[in-house]
């Protein structure tokens, strides 16, 4: 059995601290760290939380602490540098929040606090009543969009605000939300970026979202803003905007360092957004698979990702989740999948619809995920 003292290293510390709440893979750093709150929540959804949680937890400038709506109700903002609201579902983010939420992070930023934004966490700044009305523009509810990539053109100015270069490139879009500038008299805000091509919507009229804001940034009492209605956190040559935009709001660059997987390293799929202890644990998960060379991880779950993996890990779930492999159709792609040589590890009784096989690995809920992997890898 082959073994490296390395990866022994990661897997006792993991291991051992699989009953914790934190994990911190950051490497040393002798700077002021910026004290960073991540909203994980009810309504924070999508791979692009766990691509987030991880871009942040592996750069040493970042201190990261997981927040909930009860977090900010109770004061939990304070002592806090910078706020990022990541994508999934606007509403059910206000929600969790709730009015004392809302009016927690209003004054977090007014008073001088930094705020990033991603997909939904733009919505969450719109001058809406439904919204937190923290920046001067709102819904066009007309202009819809579905999935994929699109082109925006960042602006020289917006260029120099997040220090990388100017110019088209691709993006990665999930239904962001499309925005016109409205009144306001609360701060100042400028239009960075545009988007220059856009996707159809999917199951009712709609018209393009072309030559409408991308990024926007600006400022909110003493407090900076910047959001993105795209996803940079989805695509390797897109992560210096985000890089970028914490860079905007606290004047930090933050230098992501992401282990490199051996060439022949497994290739592994991690379906976070299953995980029954949320994604906190999640990304904790994610970053001890990914500190082990033999491995390849991306975050994930579709029909894409499963044709180019060798590995499936499905982390312990609530019984829905396997609910939904049946309802959505998904278990004769997994058995081809085994069929073919792939591998999925099943931790807890949630996947237990899928039938036996082979290939199937089947864990205790509570079980080290990591080990597990490395011995798929062998």
């Amino acid at each position: 059995m082959k073994k490296f003292f390395p990866t022994f290293i990661v897997l006792l510390l993991f291991c051992a601290g699989c009953a914790t709440a934190t994990l911190d893979p950051s490497p040393r750093y002798s700077g002021k760290k910026i004290k960073t709150g991540f909203f994980i929540d009810k309504g924070s959804s999508g791979d692009g939380v766990t691509h987030l949680g991880r871009l942040m937890s592996y750069s040493p400038q970042i201190e990261l602490i997981m927040l909930t709506g009860e977090d900010l109700r109770k004061g939990k903002l304070n002592g806090l540098d910078l706020v990022v609201m990541p994508g999934g579902d606007s509403q059910r983010q206000m929600e969790s929040m709730g009015k004392e939420g809302v009016k927690a992070l209003q004054d977090f930023i007014r008073n001088g606090g930094a705020y990033v934004g991603v997909c939904a966490g733009f919505h969450i700044t719109l001058n809406r009543p439904e919204r937190a009305r923290i920046m001067p523009y709102t819904y066009i509810r007309e202009a819809v969009g579905a999935w994929g990539d699109v082109q925006i053109d960042l602006s020289p100015e917006g260029a120099k605000l997040l220090d990388v270069k100017p110019g088209k490139r691709m993006v990665r879009y999930s239904y962001g939300p499309v925005a016109k500038e409205a009144q306001w008299d609360k701060g100042s805000c400028k239009t960075y970026a545009l988007y220059t091509s856009s996707i159809g919507p999917i199951g009712r009229a709609g018209v393009s979202f072309f030559n409408t804001p991308a990024l926007i940034a600006g400022t909110y009492g003493k407090g900076k803003v910047i959001a993105t209605s795209f996803h940079p956190e989805y695509k390797t040559d897109t992560y210096e905007l985000f890089m970028g935009c914490v860079y905007a709001v606290t004047g930090v660059k933050i230098t992501p360092q992401i282990p490199v997987p051996r060439y022949h390293a497994l290739r592994t799929a991690y379906y976070g957004n299953a995980a029954r202890k949320g994604y906190a644990q999640a990304i904790r998960e994610i970053i001890a698979l990914e500190r082990c060379s033999e491995l390849a991880v991306t975050p994930g779950f579709n029909y894409e990702l499963l044709n180019a993996s060798d590995l499936l890990i499905l982390p312990d779930a609530l019984e829905l989740r396997g609910k939904n492999l049946v309802k959505n159709n998904w278990l004769p792609l997994l058995i081809k999948f085994l069929d073919r040589g792939g591998k999925i590890i099943a931790a807890g009784s949630s996947w237990n619809v899928i039938p036996d096989h082979k290939n199937l690995i089947r864990l205790d809920a509570d079980a080290c995920l990591v080990q597990a992997a490395l011995d798929a890898a062998e």
